[in-house]
């Protein structure tokens, strides 16, 4: 399925399986169809020839679906414009208070080895940004740089995608 997204006057555009319609939803409904959660978080783990870069953010109740907060979150943070949400490869709850519990959904993200790649930071919205392989993650190092993840469990999320296991397939967003 294609889809294009116009928030923010930029305009993206990305492609999704069937098996991700569930996220192709109002992140309300989502949320009504899973009460146990307040809020949701979005993650793209974009795969470009053997490299990786990580972008996410909150899911805001504006947005026209998860998939379109996800896309909004790769364009605010690398300036890519087109991609192909290809799978759910992570899922993660975590409460922030005893009133909040929040997913976050990690999205395989898939560029054309074509493409133009070239990471654009908005530095109101990403600090630092740089595509490593897997030896780079494995050393914890690329570009001269340590490589910093935001929790334990992200780093081997990242190795199994890039070494083609331990994809979970999501869970289709329904409790």
């Amino acid at each position: 399925m294609r889809t294009t997204s116009n928030t923010m006057s930029t305009t993206s555009t990305f492609t999704f399986p069937a098996s991700l319609t569930p996220y192709n939803m109002p992140p309300a409904l989502y949320l009504l169809a899973n009460p146990n959660l307040t809020n949701l978080v979005v993650s793209a783990l974009i795969l470009h020839n053997d490299r990786w870069e990580c972008p996410g953010g909150c899911v805001d109740p504006t947005d026209a679906s998860i998939l379109h907060a996800l896309c909004r979150e790769v364009r605010e943070e690398t300036g890519l414009v087109e991609c192909h949400v290809a799978e759910v490869v992570d899922t993660l709850e975590f409460d922030r208070s005893e009133e909040t519990k929040w997913r976050k959904i990690t999205f395989l993200v898939v560029l054309d080895a074509d493409a133009e790649a070239v990471v654009q930071l908005d530095a109101r919205e990403h600090v630092d940004g740089v595509w490593a392989t897997e030896g780079d993650i494995v050393m914890g190092r690329a570009e001269g740089r340590e490589i910093k993840f935001a929790y334990d469990a992200q780093r081997q999320t990242v190795l199994d995608v890039l070494r083609g296991t331990g994809r979970d397939g999501g869970d289709g967003g329904e409790e």
